[in-house]
């Protein structure tokens, strides 16, 4: 998962792996290796062959906005215990056929979401690349993307102060971003026919 976001989040910007390199060192207080040695770095982490390490991950967190353990989020077994991969092959049916012969086990964890019809907003107006123009709310796939992007960086925490402003924004618009004129009713009625949620 978190390979799949250095991805999105590098792509979103439309940075090649270079571009992302050069925008990484302007975030890292320390120097870093030379170019080559990042990008070959850089398709490592992206491909999830290697997972940063402690002196990265919050650089590269820094780099897209993004809080460590949201693009990081760390899954343990019980404490003290190493998770190997035969414990996990008698505890996980990993690919629902034969075992892997590869030395390395992946193990790919997918979490249902059902967000509220008012996260769903937040993410949109104050957690998304930049607020959709009105015209953008028509087209279903950037609105899917946007939220996608949202839910892949925020927090429960932030998703529920998203909510909670976009709550108050219909009570009193003055409170939030100067969005258009009529554009928290489009983005509800998006929201509905999009992903099927009401408030």
């Amino acid at each position: 998962m978190w390979a799949q976001q250095i991805l999105a989040a590098r792509q979103v910007r439309q940075w090649s792996q270079g571009d992302a390199v050069r925008e990484l060192r302007t975030v890292s207080a320390e120097p870093l290796p030379d170019d080559e040695t990042m990008i070959r770095q850089w398709k490592r982490w992206e491909s999830g062959k290697t997972m940063p390490g402690t002196f990265y991950k919050p650089l590269i967190a820094n780099l897209f906005g993004a809080s460590v353990l949201g693009l990081f989020p760390e899954v343990t077994g019980v404490p003290g215990e190493p998770v190997s991969a035969p414990r996990l092959r008698t505890q996980v049916d990993l690919f629902g056929g034969p075992e892997p012969q590869d030395w390395q086990t992946r193990v790919e964890i997918r979490l249902a979401v059902h967000p509220t019809a008012d996260e769903l907003m937040g993410l949109v107006v104050f957690a998304g690349t930049g607020v959709l123009t009105p015209d953008e709310l028509d087209d279903d796939a950037a609105v899917t993307e946007t939220v996608r992007f949202a839910l892949a960086y925020g927090g429960a925490g932030e998703v529920a102060t998203w909510a909670q402003r976009i709550r108050e924004m219909f009570a009193d618009p003055a409170t939030g971003p100067e969005l258009p004129a009529g554009y928290l009713p489009k983005l509800r009625r998006t929201i509905a026919r999009i992903f099927g949620v009401v408030a």
